[in-house]
């Protein structure tokens, strides 16, 4: 069975459920801190997807105390209805669809910012830039990596700007 567009389907479901009641933002949130706890701990993520005796209440326990908050309405209504369903085991799929979804529609761009060390202020001032430049909101993760000796790189929208020392010492190499 092929889980792409099943999970498709129900993120984009989420999505419009969620837009229609105004709890776009705080479902979101929850979403991306469940896929990250899911890809940060495999054991969490097996024991809400694969443990088909575990019942639904503990499934959402679980699901609370990995957010360390309630779940929104909304969202629990979602796993609710996934766990009725028997898709339960493509909620990760699925809560990845819908942040990839929820993003697009709200003119979300996220990269990542890898730099040589800490530099006060440099990822706001390159948001506010790249946030002005391309009319969409740019969310940049921070990465430190002395590897690169200095200056940044760059990851957005699948390009990268390199404009590492690192990476210059190699461009003066390869000519």
């Amino acid at each position: 069975m092929n889980s792409g567009p099943i999970a498709y389907r129900y993120a984009k479901a989420l999505l419009k459920f969620v837009q229609e009641t105004g709890a776009g933002e705080q479902v979101y949130s929850q979403a991306c801190a469940l896929v990250f706890r899911m890809q940060e701990i495999p054991a969490f993520a097996d024991a809400v997807q694969k443990n088909s005796e575990l019942a639904l209440d503990r499934k959402m326990q679980l699901l609370d105390s990995a957010l360390g908050q309630p779940m929104q309405v909304q969202l629990r209504k979602f796993v609710a209805l996934v766990d009725s369903q028997k898709r339960i085991m493509f909620l990760q799929r699925m809560l990845h669809s819908f942040i990839e979804q929820y993003r697009q529609a709200n003119s979300i761009k996220v990269g990542k910012l890898i730099a040589a060390s800490e530099v006060s202020g440099l990822k706001d001032r390159l948001q506010e830039i790249l946030s002005e430049n391309s009319g969409a909101t740019v969310l940049l993760e921070e990465e430190l990596n002395p590897e690169i000796l200095g200056g940044f790189v760059l990851e957005l929208d699948g390009s990268r700007l390199d404009a590492s020392v690192a990476g210059q010492l190699d461009k003066i190499r390869r000519e």
